[in-house]
Formats: C-alpha cells, sequence, structure tokens
C-alpha cells in the first residue's frame, strides 16, 4: 500500500522520509494538535532546554561571555535565544519584580503644590498650565521606570555606536555591536534583579550596580578579542565608555528638550504662542 506524501503544515513543501525538520522553513515535521502535553512538554522545553534557549544563552553570558557572542556573530546562532527577546523578556522580569515589591507605603512628593507659589508669584501660570505639565512629566518618567526594557533598548544604539567608534579597528561593523550590546544588556539585566532586592532592602546600590556591569563589558570584551592584547581592549573600553557617555549625554539633552516642547505646546495657553512669537 502506497503512503500519502507527507508535506509540511507550514509551508507544504514535500518531506522526505524520516525527516525530522522541513528543509524550506525549518518546522518540525512532527507537529500535533496543542493540548494539555504541548504546554507541559514543548513551551519550557523550547524556553529552558540545557543545549538551547534563555537558561542556556544567560549561562553562557556568565560563564564564558566573549566567547559565546564572538561564536554568534561568526554563525552559530541555533541554541541561543535571540538578542533582542532576551533583553525584553528580562526586561519584564524586572520591571515585574520592581512592581511586586514596590513601597506602596511611601507618600508621593506634590509637586504642583511645591512649585505653585513661585509659578504664581512668576506669572507664568497665565501662559502655562503647569500642573498639567508636571504630570505629562511624570508620567513618562514613571513610563520609563517602569518598562525598563524599552529604557535599555533605547539607550543600546548610543552605547554600541560609542564602541564602534572606540573599536574602529577591530572590523566589527555597527549593526554587530547592536548585537554585542544587546546581549550584554541581557548579561546586566540579569544582574539588576539581585540589585532590585538589594535596592528595597538595603538602600541604593545603583552607582555600584553600574561599575559593575562595566566591568562586566570590559570582561566579556578582553574574551570576545581575546586575539589581541588584555590591556590594549582594556584602554579601548575605558575610551569606548567615555565616549558612550558623551554621545549619551547629548541624546538625553535633545530628549528632553524634544519632549518638553510637545509638553509646552499641549499644556500652553492660547496666549502663550503670541507671546513667543512677540520674542523672537
Amino acid at each position: 500500500m502506497i503512503k500519502p506524501e507527507k508535506r509540511c503544515r507550514n509551508c507544504n513543501q514535500h518531506l522526505l522520509m524520516n525527516q525530522k525538520f522541513c528543509h524550506e522553513c525549518g518546522q518540525k515535521t512532527d507537529t500535533h494538535r496543542i493540548n494539555f502535553h504541548y504546554f507541559l512538554h514543548e513551551v519550557p522545553h523550547n524556553i529552558f532546554h540545557v543545549d538551547g534557549g534563555i537558561l542556556f544563552t544567560l549561562k553562557e553570558l556568565f560563564t564564558r561571555p566573549g566567547h559565546t557572542i564572538r561564536e554568534y556573530l561568526e554563525g552559530k546562532r541555533q541554541p541561543h535565544f535571540k538578542p533582542v527577546m532576551l533583553v525584553l523578556i528580562m526586561g519584564s522580569v524586572c520591571a515585574l519584580i520592581q512592581y511586586f515589591l514596590k513601597d506602596k507605603t511611601k507618600k508621593k512628593i506634590a509637586d504642583s503644590e511645591i512649585l505653585k507659589g513661585d509659578v504664581e508669584t512668576s506669572g507664568l501660570s497665565k501662559y502655562v498650565d503647569f500642573e498639567g505639565l508636571i504630570a505629562y512629566f511624570k508620567h513618562i518618567v514613571e513610563w520609563l521606570s517602569n518598562h525598563f526594557a524599552f529604557t535599555v533598548l533605547l539607550m543600546l544604539p548610543i552605547a554600541a555606536f560609542g564602541f564602534f567608534l572606540g573599536f574602529r579597528k577591530y572590523k566589527l561593523n555597527y549593526p554587530e555591536w547592536l548585537v554585542v550590546f544587546l546581549f550584554l544588556a541581557g548579561q546586566s539585566l540579569t544582574v539588576y534583579i539581585f540589585f532590585i532586592f538589594l535596592n528595597r532592602f538595603a538602600g541604593n546600590y545603583n552607582m555600584l550596580f553600574f561599575f559593575l556591569c562595566w566591568g562586566l563589558v570590559t570582561y566579556s570584551l578582553t574574551q570576545l578579542f581575546n586575539d589581541r592584547g588584555r590591556k590594549y581592549v582594556i584602554l579601548r573600553s575605558v575610551w569606548s565608555i567615555f565616549l558612550s557617555y558623551l554621545f549619551s549625554l547629548f541624546y538625553v539633552i535633545i530628549a528632553v528638550l524634544i519632549i518638553a516642547t510637545i509638553g509646552i505646546l499641549l499644556y500652553g495657553y492660547d496666549t502663550l504662542i503670541p507671546v513667543i512669537s512677540k520674542e523672537l
């Protein structure tokens, strides 16, 4: 009896006998109907498998970070968790922990009351709704703090650009430096989980966290460029860190100016534009 031909359920490609993966799209050939077995086996297997997944990638990033990143850049990518997803998941874990550890007993500072007297004295309240403007800024700051992964992703291009310039002779292009820093960001976010608890119960240790992160970055880069002299790589790292902070400063200033301009346009009264036009 002739067996019916077997085709991939994803792309309809004809499959060979005993083929485990489709040679066209890479999907498994033995897909079954989703049931409780799928959730109990497939999902944990794909995430926590010892030979691949997020735990494997995190283990590699703390035991042999530079070698792992170099292998990924050279094409050994199948075992590793995708770097963007790594940052998003670890950032979400940090945000979730911060939410549950948030001290809800602390009283919020009434910023509008603090500035109310100065604003009324200066007469600026005739032109701008300062209470709305302050609430607007607070909302942005709170959103960024509650979406730590997104904040990290916003700063990554600047950090990567600083190291791209600092290591420009090492022949890694800018997109490759983005991948490097996505992995290093995942590494740092994992460390930050410990500091969330430390900051909540023992005081503010964020400065120690930043120094530790840059130490991990430098250590990782000495492994990544292990064919170069260790001292030379460390000096390049220090120079690149300086460039990253310098570019980040300009980046933040421009972002604040743009956000402030939008805020003033949103919460400025109709009398504000004539005043600005008159001054110009």
